[in-house]
């Protein structure tokens, strides 16, 4: 932290943030949560809003500082209840431990990542991350079989790039 950076919270930033609660509330319901699941969500948002309020930078804009804080929540907790750990999980956590990864494979993965660009390259990485089609169409506000579209011709540009 540089000598310019105050120490306290400015009551300006609990505002804004408090601002956009409703914003959260849209966006909670757009995730597939209601009721109380929904309100625990964009709580723990405010909250790590609130405790990580030094990493907001001005150029990134507000509402999509929050959206992404949200979008991280509700991954982490969707992730968290997805993974019981099984005789068969636990042999591909062996498996994966088993083979480390390489710089060539590390070239590769950022030569291709580099290449994922705009909403395309997003839809494929949240496809890749076990997002359905309907979470991310509601996000980006399409429905699943275009959400579908735009994952393909990605995957067809990006096999065209590796030929």
């Amino acid at each position: 932290m540089n000598d310019n950076t105050p120490r306290e919270r400015p009551a300006e930033f609990d505002a804004r943030v408090m601002a956009y609660v409703p914003g959260l509330r849209n966006l909670a319901n757009k995730l597939g949560l209601r009721g109380e699941a929904a309100e625990d969500l964009v709580t723990d948002t405010i909250i790590e809003a609130l405790e990580r309020w030094q990493n907001y930078r001005e150029g990134g804009g507000f509402w999509n500082w929050l959206y992404w804080t949200m979008r991280g929540k509700h991954t982490n907790a969707r992730d968290k209840r997805q993974l019981p750990m099984t005789d068969k999980s636990l042999e591909d956590v062996d498996y994966l431990l088993g083979s480390r990864a390489t710089q060539e494979g590390y070239a590769e993965l950022s030569k291709v990542l580099s290449n994922m660009t705009g909403r395309k390259g997003e839809v494929l990485l949240r496809r890749a991350m076990g997002e359905t089609l309907q979470e991310i169409g509601e996000t980006i506000g399409v429905g699943r079989e275009r959400v579908r579209q735009l994952e393909e011709g990605e995957r067809a540009r990006l096999l065209e790039l590796a030929a």
